[in-house]
């Protein structure tokens, strides 16, 4: 498999990352408790996963029991360590003590002496970037832990809004990043090409899932991707970029990774075949009045219900052009209000106060367009 150097970390990764947070049994608590049918099915995931070429497995504090069962897999499975490397992650503390706790932790939950590469968990508030700079905070125990070499590369996984991603990758603290960017999601195009000229690695968080849910694809989208899978059009869209190093995809069986290999054969990345493609799909955005709703355009907010018009919109254009009602129906039914990782008011909310309406540059009828998104979205 093809790796490409990890930015500034000084690490060669594999194009494809093993994300680990869909583990059988992985949520389920006591999150201690490791059962053997899931013990099993992370042996036979992770397994394949570093024979077909893998080397970077990804994991977290939040995902559940996805540390302990690498930590009781892995030396069973008796592949040397320095073949492959770790990630982990863990959300920013309210302390230096506390955050090189979580590090300790992850140490003894994954069995291993140092950390590869080391992300805080999603950075996705004003108060998230403020406390980057709060003396003895986490930076100083991520610091210190780096010095002690207990972990590595310093990165962090970020969900936020693009304006304030871009200042969080501003601030240099980093070495790499994770951020959610797909050709159906583009928002954060600005943040990928910043990451670049900083020298920072790259990778993308769930492809295929947060990406359109492009495993389980609607009829049209398999037919405009022909002759490839919609997810493996997606993949070779990401790596044809040169700012992209790795894709996270999660297996929860490993007869989920063979549809990931076979996309990867031809090379180089974008060929006839997937340039034809995407002028279809161009061809289908064009006649769309939202194409630019959530990619490229935000002016519509802030909204005072706390509706996140943008990406109803975005994910509306795609269920005209697409037929993605599917991923539209789940994605915005993890949206909460208040909540920073997706963020967004219920679309009963609006109250067509039309405070959207005169920062339009197109003048759509924000209004009438949330009250028909919400007829496919949220019937009931």
């Amino acid at each position: 498999m093809e790796r490409r150097p990890f930015g500034k970390t000084g690490l060669d990764v594999s194009v494809l990352t093993l994300g680990t947070m869909r583990l059988l049994h992985g949520w389920d608590a006591p999150h201690d408790h490791l059962p053997d049918d899931s013990l099993e099915s992370t042996h036979r995931i992770v397994s394949a996963a570093l024979s077909a070429g893998i080397n970077l497995i990804e994991s977290a504090r939040g995902y559940g029991k996805s540390e302990r069962l690498l930590g009781a897999v892995l030396p069973q499975i008796g592949i040397p360590r320095a073949h492959y490397r770790i990630m982990t992650k863990a959300p920013p503390a309210p302390t230096a003590r506390e955050m090189r706790q979580w590090i300790d932790d992850s140490l003894t939950r994954l069995g291993i002496d140092t950390i590869d590469l080391f992300a805080l968990h999603g950075l996705n508030r004003e108060e998230h970037l403020a406390a980057l700079d709060v003396r003895n905070g986490v930076l100083t125990a991520l610091r210190q832990a780096q010095d002690e070499g207990l972990i590595g590369a310093i990165g962090f996984s970020g969900h936020a809004a693009p304006p304030l991603l871009l200042r969080i990758l501003a601030t240099g603290h980093f070495d790499f990043v994770n951020l959610h960017y797909y050709r159906f999601r583009r928002a954060n195009h600005a943040a990928v090409a910043l990451a670049q000229a900083l020298g920072m690695g790259v990778l993308i968080i769930s492809p295929n899932d947060k990406g359109g849910r492009l495993y389980e694809p609607p009829e049209k989208l398999r037919t405009l991707c022909a002759p490839l899978h919609p997810a493996q059009f997606n993949e070779r869209w990401l790596l044809a970029q040169s700012g992209i190093h790795t894709l996270s995809i999660g297996l929860s069986e490993p007869e989920q990774l063979p549809l990931h290999l076979e996309g990867l054969r031809a090379t180089p990345a974008w060929g006839q075949d997937e340039q034809e493609i995407a002028w279809r799909l161009e061809a289908e955005e064009s006649r769309s009045s939202l194409r630019d709703c959530g990619q490229n355009c935000f002016d519509c907010l802030p909204c005072p219900q706390g509706i996140e018009i943008p990406e109803i919109l975005r994910m509306d254009h795609l269920i005209h052009c697409f037929d993605m009602a599917h991923f539209a129906r789940y994605r915005y039914g993890m949206m909460r209000p208040g909540d920073h990782w997706v963020p967004g008011a219920r679309l009963s909310c609006c109250d067509r106060c039309g405070a959207c309406l005169p920062r339009c540059p197109r003048a759509l009828p924000i209004p009438e367009l949330l009250a028909g998104a919400q007829r496919r979205m949220d019937p009931g």
